[in-house]
C-alpha cells in the first residue's frame, strides 16, 4: 500500500507540475517546476515521509534505463555512425582529461588522490534531460545540440567504470589502470553488443508477427506492445547481470529500434502510432520524475548538514569541480581534432555551459553508500555534487539567456494556433451551411466542431448529454451518413489548414501539431463507427 501511496503522488506531482506550467508560468520549464515540487514535497514532514528512501540501482534501471532507451530511439542511427569518433572523443577521452583535470583540482584540498578522483567521477555524466530544462526558450544551434544529446546517451559509462576504478583505488590503495581499460572495453563493448542482439531478436519477432495473418488481432498486438515497452527493463537488467553496461545496451537497442520504426511505419499504423503516443507519454512522465527526485534528494542530503568547516570545503570542491569540467569542455570542443568542422569560441563556450548534471550524477554519488567509503566521506562528497549540480543548471540558465538565440515563445505559438483553429473551424461551419443536412446531425456537427475551439461550456455539455440520451439508437445508413458529413467536414478543415500553413511558415510547426489534432479526430470518430 505504501509503494502505491508513493507511485501515486510522484505521478500526481508530475502532472500538477504541468498544469502550473501550462496555466500560469509558461516562460519556465515544467522541469524547474518539479524540482520546486520535489523540494516542498521534502520540506513537509507529512508528504516526506510517505517517499520511499533513494535507491541507485532502482532509480538507474526504473528511470533512467528506458529514458535512454526512448531517447536513443528517437536518434537515428546512421547520425550516430557517421560520427563516432567525435562521440568516443566527447564521451572517453573528454571525460578521461576532465576527471583527471577536477582530480587534481580538488587534490589541492588535501584530499587523498582516490578520493579526489571519485568526486571527479562522479562530476563526469551530463544529463540531456536537465539540458533541456535550460534552454526552454532559446534556440540552440543544430551541431551542439547534436553532440549534446549524444554526449548524454553514452558518457554514463565512462563515469561509471572510473568510478569503480577511483574505488578500488580508495579502498585498496592501488591504482590498477590496465584492469580499469579492460573493464572499461567489456563494459562498453558487451553492452553495445547485448543491447543489439536483445534489440535484434525483439525485432525479429515483432516483424515476424506484423508479417502473420494474425498481426491485426486485438490479441496479438497486446503482447507486442507490452514487450516493446519492457525492452528497456530486460535489457538493462540482464546487462546489470552479466556485468556489462546496461546503459550502453539500452541505448544501443534504442537506436536499433529506431532504425525498425523509420522502415515500417505503416507496416501496422495503429501499433506504431500508439507505442510512439505512450512511449512520449512514460518520457514526459519520467523526465518529471528525474527532477522531482533531485528536488527531494538536495533537500533529504542537506537537511541534516551542518554549516562548519567540513560544508565549506565540500562548497568549494563543488565549485572546482564544476569549473574543471566546464574547462576542459570549452577547451576539447574547440580545439579537438575529433570534432567535424571548426567549433567557434560562441559554440565552444555554449558546449561547455551546456554539459547539465543532473539526476545520474546523484545516483553514482549514492552508490558509494553501499561501498566502503566511510560516512565522512560520503557527506563531503553527496555534498560537492548537490553543488556541482546547482551551478550546472543556474549558470547556463542565466548565461544562455545572453548568449542565445531566443526561438518563438510558446505562449506567442500557442496564441497564433489558436487564432487559426478558430478561422479553421469557422471556415469549415461556412462551407457546412453550403449544403443540406438533417437538422439532427447539423446540431450534433455544429456542437462537436465548437469544441475543437473550447466555445462550449459546461451548461452547453450538460444539455447535449440530456439530449444525447433521450436519443434512440441511429440506423447503420444513418450511422455511415454521418460519418461522411463528419468526414467531409475534416477534409474542409484539413484544406484551409493547408492553404493557411503555406503563407505563415514561422509557426508551421504548430499548424502541423493542429493538423495532427485533425486526424485523430478522425480517426477516433470513425472508431466510434464501426
Amino acid at each position: 500500500m505504501k509503494v502505491m501511496i508513493f507511485i501515486g503522488l510522484i505521478v500526481f506531482a508530475v502532472a500538477l507540475a504541468t498544469i502550473i506550467q501550462q496555466r500560469f508560468l509558461q516562460k519556465i520549464s515544467v522541469n524547474y517546476i518539479a524540482l520546486v515540487i520535489g523540494i516542498a514535497i521534502a520540506l513537509v514532514p507529512q508528504t516526506n515521509i510517505l517517499i520511499e528512501n533513494f535507491n541507485s540501482e532502482v532509480f538507474l534501471g526504473l528511470i533512467v534505463a528506458p529514458l535512454l532507451f526512448f531517447e536513443g530511439q528517437r536518434t537515428r542511427l546512421y547520425s550516430i555512425l557517421r560520427s563516432w569518433r567525435a562521440i568516443v572523443g566527447l564521451t572517453v577521452v573528454m571525460i578521461v582529461i576532465a576527471t583527471i583535470v577536477a582530480g587534481l583540482g580538488v587534490h589541492a584540498f588535501r584530499l587523498s588522490l582516490p578520493l579526489s578522483f571519485i568526486l571527479a567521477a562522479v562530476s563526469t555524466p551530463t544529463d540531456a534531460t536537465a539540458t533541456e530544462s535550460v534552454i526552454h526558450g532559446l534556440k540552440l544551434p543544430k551541431k551542439i545540440s547534436f553532440y549534446l544529446k549524444d554526449e548524454s546517451l553514452f558518457n554514463d559509462a565512462s563515469g561509471i567504470i572510473l568510478l569503480n576504478m577511483a574505488v578500488e583505488w580508495y579502498i585498496h590503495k592501488q591504482l590498477h589502470v590496465v584492469e580499469a581499460i579492460v573493464d572499461f572495453l567489456y563494459s562498453a563493448g558487451g553492452g553495445i553488443l547485448l543491447g543489439i542482439l536483445i534489440a535484434a531478436i525483439l525485432v525479429f519477432l515483432r516483424q515476424a508477427s506484423f508479417r502473420s495473418k494474425y498481426h491485426l488481432a486485438s490479441d496479438v498486438r497486446m503482447p507486442i506492445e507490452v514487450l516493446f515497452f519492457l525492452t528497456p527493463f530486460i535489457i538493462y537488467f540482464i546487462a546489470e547481470e552479466i556485468h556489462v553496461s546496461g546503459i550502453i545496451a539500452v541505448v544501443a537497442a534504442g537506436l536499433l529500434h529506431n532504425v525498425e520504426s523509420e522502415r515500417s511505419r505503416l507496416t501496422n499504423a495503429s501499433i506504431f502510432y500508439s507505442s510512439h503516443q505512450f512511449s512520449q507519454l512514460i518520457i514526459d512522465i519520467l523526465n518529471g520524475v528525474v527532477f522531482l527526485l533531485l528536488g527531494i534528494i538536495i533537500v533529504r542530503s542537506m537537511r541534516e548538514d551542518v554549516f562548519n568547516q567540513q560544508t565549506i570545503e565540500a562548497i568549494l570542491i563543488g565549485i572546482i569541480l564544476y569549473v574543471a569540467n566546464l574547462a576542459v569542455r570549452l577547451l576539447y570542443c574547440r580545439f579537438s581534432p575529433s570534432i567535424k568542422g571548426k567549433v567557434s569560441s560562441k559554440g565552444a563556450l555554449i558546449f561547455s555551459l551546456g554539459g547539465i548534471h543532473g539526476a545520474v550524477t546523484f545516483a553514482l554519488a549514492y552508490t558509494l553508500s553501499e561501498m566502503s567509503v566511510n560516512i565522512a566521506d560520503f557527506h563531503l562528497i553527496l555534498v560537492s555534487e548537490i553543488v556541482l549540480i546547482l551551478l550546472s543548471l543556474i549558470v547556463p540558465t542565466i548565461a544562455f539567456r545572453f548568449i542565445l538565440e531566443k526561438d518563438k515563445p510558446d505562449l506567442d505559438q500557442r496564441k497564433e494556433v489558436n487564432r487559426v483553429r478558430k478561422a479553421m473551424v469557422h471556415y469549415a461551419l461556412k462551407q457546412m451551411n453550403q449544403i443540406y443536412l438533417p437538422k439532427k446531425i447539423r446540431k450534433q456537427l455544429e456542437f462537436d466542431l465548437r469544441t475543437q475551439m473550447n466555445q462550449t461550456s459546461i451548461k452547453d455539455f450538460i444539455k447535449e448529454v440530456k439530449y444525447t440520451v433521450k436519443q434512440k439508437e441511429l440506423t447503420d445508413d444513418q450511422k455511415e451518413f454521418r460519418a461522411e458529413v463528419y468526414r467531409y467536414a475534416f477534409r474542409q478543415e484539413r484544406n484551409y489548414l493547408g492553404k493557411i500553413a503555406q503563407q505563415e511558415q514561422e509557426y508551421r510547426h504548430g499548424f502541423l501539431v493542429l493538423y495532427r489534432e485533425i486526424l485523430i479526430a478522425e480517426v477516433i470518430f470513425l472508431g466510434d463507427e464501426e
